[in-house]
C-alpha cells in the first residue's frame, strides 16, 4: 500500500512540477493586438471594430488553485511515512547487527559443549527439560 501511494505520490507531483514549469514559462500578459494592422487589411473596418469590441468585452476567469493544498497534504503524509519506515528499517538493522555481532562472539558450534550452548538460551533449556519430562515413562 505504501509503495502504490508513493508511486502514485510521485508520479502526481511529477505531472504537476511539469504543468506549472510549462504555466510558468508563458508571459504574465498577452500581448496587445495591433487592431489597425488588421483594420488596414480587412476590406470592411467596422468587422475588426466588431471584433476588437467583442474581445474588450471578453473575460475568461481563472480556475481556483484547488488542488495545491491537498498535493501537499499528500506530500507531507508521504514524507510522515517514508520517515517512520526509515526509523522502523534503521531499529531493525541495528538490531541484525546486534544479533550478528553475538553470533560472531561466540565459539564455534564444533568446539562448543551443549552445557556451554545452552548457557545463554534458558526458554530452551526449559522447553528441553518440558520435553524431557513429557517423555518420562
Amino acid at each position: 500500500s505504501t509503495g502504490i501511494n508513493a508511486e502514485y505520490g510521485g508520479a502526481l507531483r511529477s505531472k504537476f512540477e511539469s504543468s506549472q514549469a510549462s504555466m510558468n514559462a508563458l508571459p504574465s500578459a498577452l500581448e496587445p493586438i495591433d487592431w489597425s494592422h488588421y483594420s488596414s487589411r480587412v476590406g470592411d473596418p467596422a468587422i475588426v471594430e466588431d471584433f476588437k469590441a467583442k474581445y474588450a468585452g471578453l473575460s475568461i476567469p481563472r480556475p481556483q488553485d484547488a488542488s495545491s493544498a491537498d498535493i501537499g497534504a499528500l506530500e507531507a503524509g508521504f514524507k510522515q511515512e517514508v520517515a517512520e519506515y526509515l526509523a522502523a528499517a534503521n531499529e531493525r538493522i541495528a538490531s541484525f547487527e546486534t544479533k550478528l555481532a553475538n553470533l560472531h562472539a561466540e565459539k564455534p558450534m564444533d568446539a562448543m559443549t551443549v552445557e556451554e550452548y545452552l548457557a545463554d538460551k534458558p526458554e530452551l533449556v526449559e522447553k528441553i527439560e518440558a520435553d524431557i519430562a513429557s517423555r518420562k515413562l
